[in-house]
């Protein structure tokens, strides 16, 4: 099998106050409404990134904010680069990788919209440690290290939010190695599949379904392991009667 093909609903799955996929802002990444400033308001006080924050503060950021769009596939910013600028993303969704020392590709996590990206090298000026891909058809709103550093000196809120932000991203990373690190690869690649799912299955008869267009070697690069590795896990779980494939797409069976 070539491909696989998973899909992410739009929203961070840790965060369900993340902008609809239905606003303006997502559906219309050009936007064209007459008050673009206005819009960007709205999406920043949707997110908990922001919470707090005031109409001023928001419209800071927003007036700051510069649109970028990239297509399925494109490098947003790579591992090494120095790190000037972060980006929240309105629509589509992102991969977060590094290059191992084998050279082989290892995809730390995967955010969609309302998550933000790249923040971690404005604060330490550092080069990137990671780099980060389109998925699919994506829209950001990026922000210049001036502009945040200078929204964090003028709003407490905004420091407290991104600390939390990213205490909770650093809490979560670690409590998933260490209970990564004890299973097999059948297992991470069924509980990651199963995370999927959560996040934005489509119930079809007898279980759950996942659709976004990704390689084998992508799967794998998301869990850890190798193409050959990933295609044996799934035989097993095939047999376990956990997964089915339907023309190239992953079910998770209800059992």
């Amino acid at each position: 099998m070539n491909e696989i093909r998973l899909q992410w609903r739009y929203g961070n799955p840790t965060d369900r106050r993340a902008y609809s996929a239905h606003s303006p802002l997502i559906t219309n990444p050009m936007m064209t409404t007459i008050d673009p400033i206005a819009e960007r308001v709205n999406f920043f006080h949707s997110l908990r990134l922001f919470e707090g924050l005031n109409s001023e503060e928001l419209g800071f950021l927003a007036s700051e904010a510069k649109l970028r769009s990239y297509e399925s596939g494109a490098i947003i910013f790579h591992e090494g680069e120095p790190g000037t600028t972060c980006h929240i993303i309105t629509r589509g969704k992102v991969r977060v990788f590094v290059i191992g020392e084998d050279g082989r590709e290892l995809s730390v996590s995967i955010f969609g919209p309302g998550e933000i990206v790249g923040e971690m090298a404005l604060f330490e000026d550092l080069p990137r440690s990671a780099s980060v891909e389109a998925l699919e058809p994506t829209s950001t709103l990026e922000l210049n290290q001036d502009v945040l550093l200078h929204g964090l000196a003028r709003s407490a809120s905004l420091a407290r939010s991104l600390l939390r932000a990213l205490s909770s991203r650093l809490r979560h990373m670690t409590e998933e190695a260490e209970g990564l690190a004890s299973m097999t690869v059948a297992d991470r690649l069924f509980l990651r599949l199963q995370r999927l799912a959560e996040w934005s299955g489509r119930p079809v008869a007898d279980g759950v379904r996942i659709a976004l267009p990704m390689t084998q070697q992508e799967l794998a690069a998301l869990v850890g392991t190798s193409r050959e590795s990933i295609n044996r896990a799934l035989s097993g779980l095939r047999r376990q009667g956990k997964v089915r494939l339907d023309n190239g797409w992953i079910v998770l069976l209800d059992k």
